[in-house]
């Protein structure tokens, strides 16, 4: 019981420094005009690369900066899949402990990548195109000056973080003692299913907002218990808690449904695919 909450402390604390950068990021935006896209100014039409190749960086500290930026408008949802379907939590650590593994991890960091940056400019150029006006992409419109906006960017980053650590935390305690209380043979029964069916079960796995869920599927796949494209079906919906964190910071509701549905398609799609393939 005491270590759920030693690894739910551990878990939030590591996720600290970005918090705190990325509202330090958000806080800039708040300040120019509600026209301004942090995506199409800096990166434009790479959003999408941008943020697969964030994803991939161990842990899930990406994919909340990510939430936290596309609830604030700053990034596209294209982005925010990308990164979304290229986080793998804990899954990198834990396949580097298995020297046998490193080449499934290689083909692992390429699957991820290539899905992920699919899936994203699918959705923004495709499925969710949004009409910009041309000077979107280059002016900034900077506030009144003699508004109140220009509060101090480094408390009010430190608000926000506070906050959302309070909340991920919370999250991580939560999920923690209910997989604790489940145990793990039962999470892992959900997964013994028809071969094919195999990636759309690790795919709902992979939603749930802990690195319990990765470190899951590594095991399972690295003890035969789980084909490998179930398992890059259940890592590519593994944002972690940035899952969680969108759910908070995006009121739209209705848009969350559908951005996790189009990324249980696409994973599971995926997956499925990969499992005929190899």
């Amino acid at each position: 019981m005491i270590d759920v909450i030693i690894d739910a402390l551990v878990d939030t604390v590591k996720l600290l420094p970005l918090l705190y950068l990325s509202y330090l990021l958000i806080d800039f935006i708040d300040k120019r005009s509600s026209a301004y896209r942090l995506n199409y100014l800096f990166i434009k039409n790479l959003g999408p690369l941008f943020g697969a190749l964030l994803g991939l960086v161990p842990q899930c500290g990406f994919s909340v900066i990510a939430a936290s930026l596309f609830a604030q408008q700053g990034i596209s949802a294209g982005t925010l899949v990308a990164c979304f379907m290229a986080t793998s939590d804990e899954a990198l650590p834990m396949l580097l402990a298995y020297p046998s593994e490193y080449k499934s991890l290689g083909l692992l960091l390429i699957l991820k990548l290539v899905i992920a940056i699919l899936s994203g400019y699918l959705l923004d150029f495709v499925l969710y195109k949004k009409t910009l006006n041309e000077e979107d992409d280059f002016e900034i419109e900077l506030s009144d000056p003699g508004c109140s906006c220009g509060s101090n960017s480094f408390m009010n980053a430190l608000n926000r973080t506070l906050k959302t650590t309070m909340f991920i935390l919370g999250i991580n305690l939560v999920i923690g003692f209910v997989l604790f209380g489940i145990g793990e043979d039962a999470l892992s029964s959900l997964l013994n299913v028809h071969p094919m069916l195999q990636p759309f079960a690790a795919a709902l796995i992979g939603f749930i907002p802990n690195c319990a869920a990765s470190i899951l599927l590594v095991q399972l796949y690295v003890l035969g218990g789980l084909s490998f494209g179930s398992m890059v079906a259940g890592l590519c919906t593994g944002a972690g808690i940035g899952m969680a964190v969108l759910w908070k910071q995006n009121k739209n509701k209705r848009e969350n449904s559908l951005l996790l549905l189009y990324m249980f398609l696409f994973s599971s799609a995926a997956g499925l695919l990969l499992q005929i393939m190899l």
